[in-house]
């Protein structure tokens, strides 16, 4: 850039003299009463004053169009740097989303383990083995970390989440990890009932992971909000009212956390597909 930008100096300041030369020689004969074309001799007084006028529209146009081609150059830069930014942040977006994914999975098969290992010989009093147990709560508990930390880049990282775009992902990652550590604590405070090497669930001392691993009890209100949330025909201040009631509503409910996971998911997304839109319209504009 700074060889062009010397060049076309270069090529302004010739253009000036050229135009201040060609101003003389056409006032020559009022300046300086037609002494240049008498030392010169007619023809190249006439010939150098040809020279000089094209000089100068010559110099003219090819600063012109340098300085277009600059522009064009500039535009370019800016759109391959705004093309990068937009590349990083569907990067990025993308991790995130991979990240959720990899919580979701990892909820449902601590979900799932755990249901295989049931022992229901008495149905009021299931129970499973210590090291099952264990296993899976470690990795419910990998969940709920890896969902919070989510949690926390949505909210702080506005390279990743523009506060211009409005979206569904602060509430509904904030409800998904409480409900996981909301399942994670019956266990961590000690509310399952150990018997020798099994752990015993109850209802009544622990209604998190009951409602985790056994039926829900989820009422008519939560279902009717979680419907609305999953609607994506809903509008955005309609699906954030759910979240809230949602929210508002103890205990909390699995099917509400995993539906909450799916909706960021989506947010994430939608927000992939916004920059790729914008993306595309750049190349074409």
């Amino acid at each position: 850039m700074l060889f062009k930008f010397s060049s076309r100096n270069i090529l302004l300041t010739v253009v000036a003299i050229a135009l201040s030369l060609a101003i003389i020689f056409v006032f020559n004969k009022s300046l300086f009463c037609g002494k240049i074309e008498t030392f010169l001799g007619p023809e190249p007084f006439k010939l150098t004053l040809q020279f000089l006028l094209i000089s100068v529209v010559g110099g003219a146009l090819s600063t012109f169009l340098m300085f277009l081609k600059e522009e064009e150059a500039r535009d370019d830069a800016k759109r391959r740097e705004n093309q990068a930014r937009r590349d990083t942040r569907i990067a990025n977006l993308q991790t995130l989303d991979g990240k959720l994914a990899e919580a979701y999975r990892q909820m449902k098969s601590s979900k799932r383990r755990l249901r295989s290992r049931l022992d229901r010989t008495d149905p009021q009093r299931p129970t499973i083995a210590k090291n099952d147990f264990e296993e899976c709560m470690d990795q419910l508990l990998a969940a709920q970390i890896a969902v919070e930390e989510i949690q926390d880049l949505v909210a702080t990282r506005r390279d990743l989440i523009k506060k211009s775009d409005p979206n569904l992902m602060d509430e509904s990652l904030y409800y998904a990890a409480r409900y996981l550590h909301d399942v994670f604590e019956d266990f961590e405070k000690g509310k399952v009932t150990r018997e020798a090497d099994r752990f015993l669930l109850d209802e009544i001392a622990t209604p998190n992971l009951y409602d985790f691993l056994m039926k829900s009890s989820e009422p008519e209100l939560i279902a009717t909000q979680r419907d609305i949330i999953k609607d994506k025909q809903r509008t955005y201040d309609d699906r954030r009212a759910a979240i809230g009631v949602v929210e508002k509503h103890r205990p909390r409910f699995g099917k509400a956390a995993l539906e909450c996971m799916r909706l960021a998911s989506s947010e994430l997304k939608r927000l992939m597909d916004s920059e790729l839109l914008q993306g595309e319209r750049s190349i074409t504009d």
